[in-house]
């Protein structure tokens, strides 16, 4: 019997993290072939940024706008967004530092509204000589929202007022 194949979603949500980045490169072998192709694009992007002795403590599909879905990685030291349209080469890869981070918030969408299943990260970075850049993650499971910012926030270095 052959088993079925799974969405990066699905796939993505039923690892148990922490993990080692050398075993969460495998995953897409059990990711269902239209999906996989797009994930291994993805994965060939951060492959060099990633020792495989590093652990991946969060991992989930998003999107960054309506028409570039990817990936969102939580390690140690940073987090990693990479994202894609689906059917071009062009991959967008941002690197940033817990320590850069400036803010951190997210939004549920519609909280009164129980069938939403996603919501919104909002990030804002510092940029050296730039000012700040903003980045808004949506697509990520709501339930999983405060876990994440709480985390990052551990992460952030504290600000002396």
């Amino acid at each position: 019997m052959v088993k079925k194949k799974q969405s990066t979603r699905d796939v993505l949500e039923q690892i148990n993290y922490p993990i080692k980045y050398k075993k969460f490169s495998k995953a897409f072998k059990k990711i269902k072939k239209a999906d996989r192709r797009f994930f291994i694009k993805l994965l060939k992007v951060f492959c060099t940024e990633i020792n495989n002795h590093e652990y991946v403590h969060y991992a989930s599909y998003s999107a960054l706008n309506l028409n570039q879905q990817g990936v969102i990685l939580l390690l140690d030291d940073r987090a990693i967004l990479v994202h894609s349209k689906e059917k071009t080469k062009l991959v967008h890869f941002n690197q940033i530092k817990y320590k850069e981070i400036d803010t951190i918030d997210f939004d549920r969408v519609n909280s009164d509204n129980k069938d939403e299943l996603y919501g919104s990260l909002f990030l804002r970075v510092k940029r050296k000589n730039l000012g700040t850049k903003n980045f808004t993650v949506r697509n990520l499971k709501r339930d999983d929202l405060p876990e994440i910012t709480e985390f990052i926030r551990m992460k952030m270095p504290i600000h002396k007022i």
